[in-house]
């Protein structure tokens, strides 16, 4: 069941938001409203770069470094939102998880297509081990093509003997960009902010010409997934990543990992991110995601 608050949500969403036929361009437009928030007076932020890459530490009241920190990922399907139209969301997670968090500005396609923007996201990740930071004090976090961006990086340090972080939470994961949708059943009721059109129209931005979306570092999802620390795969009840994340969890756990799926209860795609409106299923998400992560970092 849907909260009224949420629904009110929904209800005010364009139809078009997620249409298949808009372009990069259309995409940005329509993504800026809902991002770039305003932060909390005692927030800080502190723009570095790590690992040659733009990236900015955010510090909230909640944060406390000595638990450890987070390594975000942002969304914006790809193409839209720089880091600071994301210090917002940034926000959310040092709040939520309770420790700074460093986001990675990294490049966007289609000016800079597969894999720019995964390549800045590994650099960081390089850059923060150089820098000392303990890998398991540290979280992996992204939210739709972030939480792609979050696995396919995991992946890529696994396959390097890198050391891997305390493990990696992945919000509304857009995993798969060959999307295999809802499932057999589809939706219960409209999801305002994706389509499986619309993923695939930016997977085409993401790839570029020829691009293959079926790619274990373009698409982590059907990738081998052994080896891994723990993960969380966390859902809307009606997001189009969904099915993914479900199929994702189980071939993790076949393989040994201490995976957990969080199917959140009338959530959409990207729930995790109206948690300021004080929508439930957006607070029910973050404690979940609490949850988890006081079980992978010091308390």
């Amino acid at each position: 069941m849907t909260s009224e608050l949420l629904n009110q949500v929904i209800s005010g969403m364009p139809a078009d938001f997620a249409d298949p036929r808009d372009d990069y361009l259309s995409t940005r437009e329509k993504f800026a409203p809902l991002h770039g928030q305003p932060l909390r007076p005692d927030t800080s932020v502190r723009r570095s770069e790590v690992g040659g890459v733009r990236a900015g530490w955010l510090t909230s009241s909640s944060s406390d470094p000595d638990r450890g920190a987070a390594l975000f990922f942002h969304g914006g399907a790809f193409v839209s939102c720089d880091l600071a139209a994301y210090l917002f969301y940034a926000e959310f997670i040092a709040d939520g998880i309770g420790v700074p968090v460093l986001t990675v500005d990294y490049r966007l396609a289609p000016e800079h297509p597969y894999p720019a923007g995964l390549d800045d996201c590994m650099a960081a990740y390089e850059g923060l081990l150089e820098e000392g930071q303990a890998p398991d004090r540290l979280v992996f976090v992204g939210d739709s093509c972030g939480g792609g961006l979050a696995l396919a990086t995991l992946l890529r340090a696994r396959d390097a003997d890198l050391p891997l972080p305390a493990g990696l939470v992945c919000l509304s994961g857009w995993i798969d960009l060959d999307t295999q949708g809802y499932g057999p059943d589809g939706p219960s009721t409209r999801d305002p902010f994706i389509s499986e059109g619309f993923l695939r129209a930016r997977a085409l931005d993401y790839l570029g010409a020829g691009g293959d979306p079926h790619g274990v570092w373009a698409s982590p999802g059907r990738a081998a997934l052994d080896g891994l620390p723990p993960l969380l795969f966390q859902v809307g009840e009606t997001d189009v990543c969904r099915l993914d994340a479900e199929q994702a969890w189980v071939r993790a756990r076949e393989a040994g990992v201490d995976a957990q799926l969080d199917v959140v209860a009338g959530g959409v795609h990207g729930i995790q991110g109206l948690v300021n409106l004080g929508v439930p299923e957006a607070e029910a998400a973050w404690r979940s995601v609490r949850e988890f992560t006081d079980g992978l970092l010091p308390g």
